[in-house]
């Protein structure tokens, strides 16, 4: 049977809250005895080292219970602050520091780095149709699919709402934009089961290059200029950001460009 690591660290720290009690409580005994011997030596050490025995097991299993309860606590409190409730994905906050961690390590690497807004096409008739609920299980679906089937290097986050958040690290333009298409293909090819039956669900994706000096709220300003020019040209596709601003339509071909 695997022990786990709370388990250990909790034994561990009450075997060293019952010796130091042990020896709070022989040390002084000892000392006593040499100076004043009112019983046998056997004796006094005996309940020196019994009491401890009997007073140890207890505070320890108060001071562990409370340990593991702040412990549970913090891990809760992280996953409220970092962790989107419907999708169990990143959110909004851990998504900005982990691009912030990814760029750098990007920049270190000589490799490029790339932001993403991915949005549900025709989400609100979702919810009008079929109900809030049936809109949960497709968000719910999406995270999965975009989780599965993003490389390796990604980070992908719920934003909030139907929109989604990519960040990855890539060797070129063209893996990333490779790596976007296919994204926005799988959604595509992989309808959402509901009550209701199989429900067509696709996406609209917009990305950029992260550029260093630009700040993270720009990445996903310009990612989201992107996005709505997919939308204009008819969904279920991804569109690049470039300056001056010109979408470049990965749906189609990497060199095929539409004017924003």
């Amino acid at each position: 049977m695997t022990i786990s690591k709370e388990v250990r660290r909790a034994i561990g720290f009450g075997v060293l809250i019952t010796l130091g009690a042990i020896v709070l409580a022989v040390v002084p005994v000892i000392a006593w005895l040499a100076m004043d011997p009112v019983t046998t030596r056997s004796d006094t050490l005996l309940r020196a080292i019994l009491l401890p025995l009997l007073i140890a097991p207890i505070c320890s299993f108060f001071i562990l219970r409370a340990d593991m309860r702040s412990r549970d606590l913090a891990r809760e409190n992280h996953r409220l602050a970092y962790l989107d409730e419907l999708t169990g994905l990143p959110n909004r906050r851990a998504f900005f520091d982990g691009v912030r961690e990814m760029r750098s390590r990007a920049s270190g690497s000589g490799r490029r780095f790339f932001c993403a807004l991915a949005d549900v096409d025709d989400f609100k008739a979702v919810n009008d149709r079929w109900g809030h609920d049936v809109g949960d299980i497709v968000l719910r679906d999406l995270a999965e699919t975009l989780n599965t089937h993003a490389p390796d290097e990604c980070l992908i986050a719920r934003l909030g709402g139907e929109e989604f958040a990519i960040a990855g690290i890539f060797s070129s333009e063209v893996e990333a934009v490779r790596a976007f298409r296919r994204l926005v293909e799988v959604v595509g090819a992989s309808p959402v089961y509901t009550r209701e039956g199989d429900l067509p669900v696709t996406i609209s994706l917009g990305y950029c290059e992260g550029a260093r000096p630009s700040e993270i709220s720009t990445l996903l300003s310009r990612a989201d200029k992107a996005l709505y020019a997919a939308k204009r040209a008819g969904k279920n596709r991804a569109l690049g950001f470039s300056r001056p601003y010109i979408a470049i339509d990965s749906g189609a071909s990497l060199l095929t460009r539409r004017a924003g």
